[in-house]
């Protein structure tokens, strides 16, 4: 919560307003009403731009998507392979400008320190749950760490799951969605970056997709963990 406040504050300078008090992050609506509470009277568009800005997202729609870059919105797009100290090093320094990957890593891993670096994170993680595959499920999407192909692809369906459903929802749909999405590093706010969201109409719960992406990347590293745990006695 406090990074979202930091980027609305942010966002909020140069169209001339400051925040007085915390506002209420629940949803667009609750955002607007708090804002308004505090004098900061937005345009429909204009408050959408800055709820996407506190959510990480200062550029939404920026990018436009050609017909095959669509298509590769939820396909693998990077995948390394982690069988050794040696190779977590290497790929370590590969991604190490990735902006999402310690983020990412380290939020399916509690355990792990929120601090490490992304030159460490893989190293870290391959220590804590043994070989690997480290991957960027999409342009936009989340880095994984999986233990095989078949886990690799259970994250990938699901994450695919949230993209369709989320192109075919209405953007303030999507911003509530990503708006409750508290715990973790929020994906349908990254997504949002391009012309992704198309006009049909589509009743999905968002909040309950991102979260089973989730809740599957962590209890797969955590079953990782827990076995790598036992083996080390």
């Amino acid at each position: 919560m406090e990074d979202r406040l930091k980027c609305l504050t942010a966002a909020l300078s140069p169209q001339g307003f400051n925040l007085r008090a915390e506002v209420d992050f629940s949803s667009l609506a609750t955002l607007d009403a708090s804002l308004q509470a505090q004098n900061i009277i937005l345009e429909a568009e204009i408050l959408r731009q800055l709820a996407w800005a506190a959510l990480g997202q200062p550029r939404p729609r920026t990018v436009k998507l050609t017909p095959e870059a669509r298509a590769r919105l939820s396909h693998l797009t990077d995948l390394r392979d982690v069988f050794s100290p040696a190779d977590a090093e290497r790929v370590g320094r590969e991604f190490a400008g990735e902006k999402w990957l310690a983020p990412d890593l380290l939020a399916a891993r509690p355990w792990l320190m929120s601090t490490t670096p992304p030159k460490q994170v893989i190293s870290d993680v391959m220590h804590s749950q043994w070989s690997g595959l480290v991957a960027l499920l999409g342009e936009h999407g989340p880095w994984v760490y999986a233990a095989n192909v078949a886990d690799l692809q259970i994250l990938g369906r699901l994450y695919g799951e949230l993209v369709r459903a989320a192109a075919l929802s209405s953007e303030d749909e999507v911003l509530d969605a990503a708006f409750k999405q508290t715990e973790h590093p929020s994906l349908l706010a990254r997504l949002e970056a391009t012309d992704y969201r198309q006009s049909s109409a589509l009743d999905a719960d968002l909040t309950a997709l991102e979260s089973a992406f989730w809740a599957a990347a962590r209890a797969q590293a955590r079953r990782d963990w827990e076995a790598w745990q036992a083996r080390r006695g």
